[in-house]
C-alpha cells in the first residue's frame, strides 16, 4: 500500500495519540489537530489524502467539520469516528455529509487498518 498523508482530528489527546501511534505503524505520515477549527486550518494549507475525525468535539463538531472539508476538497477521503453510544444519527448524517467510513469507538486497530484501506483504496462500499 502506498503511504498516505493523514490528519487526525480529535480533541481527545489520548484518541490522538493512539491513532498516530497505529497509522504510522502502517507507513502513513500523520499530523494531529485538537479540533474542527485547528483542523481545518490545517487541511487550508497542507494536502491530505484522508482526514479522521471525531463526531463529538466542542466548538466545532465532526459533521460541521466534515461539511467544511468537503468545500474546499470534494474529493477528500473521510473517516468519522465517535464515541457516542447507540447514536446512529450521528453516524448516519456524517455518511449524508461526506464520509466515507464511520467507525464507534471503541473499534479495534485492525478494524481501523480495514476502515483506512478500503476508503484509500476506493473499494469501501456504504
Amino acid at each position: 500500500m502506498v503511504m498516505a498523508t493523514v490528519l487526525i482530528i480529535d480533541d481527545d489527546k489520548a484518541v490522538r495519540l493512539a491513532l498516530q501511534s497505529a497509522l504510522e505503524g502502517m507507513g502513513h505520515a500523520v499530523d494531529v489537530s485538537g479540533n474542527g477549527i485547528e483542523g481545518i486550518a490545517v487541511c487550508n494549507v497542507k494536502d491530505f489524502d484522508l482526514v479522521i475525525t471525531d463526531l463529538i468535539m466542542p466548538g466545532k463538531d465532526g459533521v460541521e467539520t466534515i461539511l467544511e472539508l468537503k468545500i474546499g476538497n470534494p474529493d477528500l477521503r473521510i473517516i468519522a469516528i465517535s464515541g457516542a453510544d447507540n447514536n446512529l444519527d450521528i453516524m448516519d448524517t456524517a455518511y449524508r455529509v461526506g464520509a466515507d467510513c464511520a467507525l464507534t469507538k471503541p473499534f479495534s486497530m485492525s478494524d481501523l487498518a480495514d476502515c483506512v484501506n478500503r476508503v484509500l483504496d476506493g473499494s469501501y462500499a456504504v
